[in-house]
């Protein structure tokens, strides 16, 4: 075993012939025969032991039985405890999550003052036990490889050694070890996925452990591949100055892996992978118009593209006493012109009003489901999300837009229309020029 934890150290680069390391040590086997070959192999070890402070009298026997070990060992010991119920309680997390948030935390403290690597006894066993964790509370794009060798300055020098292998150097090399009761305890879904799920697994098919630890080695280099193939296809799709991404549907329907591209896209903006499904299935059946949106990102999908943009505050509504009064903050400009001097090629954002139409206080506000105008030319009212849609105004832009409101009538949709009502007529002799800046 020592020749190939040798062969780990090296092939992977988890650490130099001789570096110094921590060694995290609970007391249990995997973590006290980690110390031993470690040290076996010529690497000057500190050890550091986190006590949760999670069962009581047996957690301070686990320091003590460690400390000892470690001074008739000469190697330094470091022992920490950490608050997790007083964690778990204050975050929500889980009591294995928030031991695991607050043990890695120090650790990360341990590696800055140094020895710069930490090792930790994670081994084939656990990466076999981890994947079907992943499988059952689902994990996207990554997590097929489990857990892997090294997390920055934490390394796992056991992930090519098996439970047994670790149990029989133990024996043979007398290396004393605790057995910690939490690992017995069915509460915990890791301790039923080893104690039910694998021993069933192996009575339906002998050798089945052995052949799912060859499958985790082969996907973690299956996840390699995939990550390397969706970060081609995402290469084109970058987001623009407002953090709206745009990705055509024609790259999803074209890819062979569009699940992945999608978990790729919008999994680190916190979307959960049934709604990423649901995603999904809206581009196949080109639902234009569905929205899916989580606390910090919205997803359109509209006709050529799949719209991904963070949310914004939905912009203030401003009231303008008169031509004179518009607040700084508004983005209108407003100035009284003769009739001859209007210029109409000045652009979608101006617009020239017949004065007397226009009464205020005049209220400028985003457009709301609902509202209607009477648009330059027609003889009734329409829809304002019509006239957006018949101006293909892509969906995500639509929430953007802004109307002009007079005496409750929308006299100009900004950007867009102007309303029949509000136009200059032939012999006004003033006009307003109005410009959404």
């Amino acid at each position: 075993m020592i020749a190939e934890v040798e062969r780990t150290l090296s092939q992977r680069g988890l650490a130099r012939p001789g570096e110094a390391l921590w060694v995290a040590v609970s007391g249990g086997v995997d973590s006290m025969v980690l110390l031993h070959v470690l040290r076996e192999l010529g690497h000057p070890c500190q050890v550091i032991h986190v006590d949760h402070g999670l069962r009581g009298a047996e957690s301070d026997a686990d320091k003590v039985f460690v400390g000892s070990h470690c001074a008739a060992l000469g190697v330094h010991f470091s022992a920490d405890r950490v608050e997790v119920r007083t964690y778990a309680e204050t975050t929500g997390r889980s009591i294995q999550m928030a031991a695991r948030e607050l043990r890695y935390e120090l650790f990360r403290a341990r590696v800055a003052e140094g020895p710069h690597k930490l090792a930790l006894a994670h081994h084939a066993d656990d990466a076999v036990e981890t994947l079907f964790l992943h499988l059952i509370r689902g994990m996207g794009m990554h997590g097929w490889g489990t857990i892997p060798y090294a997390s920055g300055a934490l390394i796992r020098p056991f992930l090519d050694v098996d439970r047994e292998a670790i149990l029989r150097y133990a024996l043979r090399h007398g290396i004393p070890f605790r057995e910690d009761s939490g690992n017995r305890d069915p509460k915990y879904l890791r301790n039923r996925v080893r104690q039910e799920v694998l021993p069933l697994l192996e009575e339906i098919r002998d050798g089945a452990s052995r052949v799912l630890r060859r499958d985790v080695a082969l996907l973690r280099e299956m996840e390699i591949a995939a990550q390397t193939q969706v970060a081609h296809q995402l290469q084109a799709l970058h987001p623009d100055a407002g953090a709206v991404t745009q990705v055509p549907l024609a790259i999803l329907r074209n890819s062979l892996t569009p699940r992945l591209l999608l978990h790729a896209l919008l999994a680190p903006h916190g979307h959960h992978p049934d709604e990423i499904d649901r995603i999904h299935r809206a581009v196949l059946e080109g639902a234009t118009g569905a929205t899916f949106g989580n606390a910090g990102t919205r997803v359109v999908v509209d006709r050529e593209v799949i719209v991904i943009q963070p949310l914004e505050s939905p912009p203030p509504t401003w009231t303008i006493e008169a031509p004179d009064a518009v607040p700084m903050d508004a983005p209108l400009h407003i100035t009284a012109h003769d009739a001859a001097d209007m210029n109409l090629d000045q652009g979608p954002n101006v617009a020239w009003l017949n004065m007397d139409a226009v009464r205020f206080p005049i209220i400028l506000r985003p457009w709301r489901p609902g509202d209607r105008m009477r648009p330059l030319g027609l003889q009734g009212r329409k829809l304002v999300s019509d006239i957006l849609t018949d101006a293909k105004v892509p969906s995500h832009w639509k929430r953007r837009v802004m109307v002009l409101e007079s005496a409750g009538v929308i006299i100009w949709l900004c950007g867009h229309r102007i309303a029949e009502d509000a136009r200059v007529r032939e012999g006004d002799s003033r006009v307003l020029r109005i410009e959404l800046t």
